[in-house]
């Protein structure tokens, strides 16, 4: 089947989406809707206007997750979702609590990099959401190398780029290592990067996010009030 994938690599729900498709050993083409396409040929490709997307010959799915229960029914060779219904439970759990409740207070605070816009009271709330959402997380999670079980899974898929994203945003409000506050995490994090598929998508998120940022100023670390 021929994938296409239209995303973009700093989105943390398209990294999800790749690294799935890395670690299946799937064949696709990654692109970016925002450089290929005008906004009205991408509104008519998907009316979310939302990367990611993707195209399996013909069929378009937007939504990560909707992207990755897909794959993991048409794909099986290679399958990131585990045998037991425990153990899949699980996946589905520590999925939902990355997407309900640790993307929402980053996704505020990434809007709250400029220093001089920022809301400090907004800040502050959401560290607090963040922080409950990390405790939440490491009640689940023994720091292994995968959230679930002793391989990849979908889980893995949810949780790294999303973590990714709280190593290098808190920084930029004063909060240097927000995952060395959580060890368990931490630790959970670290190894997990050894997975080949993790680490590539890791490093496209680094690259990505250098580009964004520029050389660092000090005024962009100003700590939160």
């Amino acid at each position: 089947m021929a994938y296409k994938l239209y995303n973009a690599n700093l989105s943390p729900y398209s990294a999800r989406c790749r690294m799935q498709m890395y670690a299946k050993g799937l064949d696709f083409d990654a692109v970016s809707p925002f450089e290929t396409l005008s906004p009205e040929e991408f509104a008519s490709l998907t009316p979310l206007k939302k990367v990611p997307v993707l195209d399996a010959d013909g069929l378009i799915l937007p939504e990560s997750q909707v992207i990755a229960e897909y794959l993991e029914e048409v794909e099986t060779d290679i399958p990131l979702l585990p045998e037991g219904p425990a153990e899949r439970a699980q996946v589905r759990l520590l999925s939902r609590i990355g997407d309900l409740y640790l993307m929402m207070p980053l996704g505020k605070l990434f809007g709250q990099v400029n220093p001089q816009g920022r809301d400090p009271k907004l800040v502050q709330y959401m560290f607090g959401e963040l922080d409950k959402a990390m405790a939440w997380l490491a009640h689940y999670v023994d720091g292994s190398k995968y959230a679930v079980g002793d391989k990849l899974s979908l889980a893995d898929c949810t949780l790294v780029p999303m973590l990714f994203f709280a190593s290098n945003i808190t920084p930029l409000f004063g909060r240097e290592c927000v995952l060395c506050e959580t060890p368990i995490i931490q630790n959970y994090f670290t190894k997990t990067l050894e997975d080949p598929a993790v680490g590539r998508v890791v490093e496209e998120l680094e690259d990505a996010f250098a580009k964004m940022m520029g050389p660092k100023t000090e005024a962009q670390k100003q700590p939160a009030e």
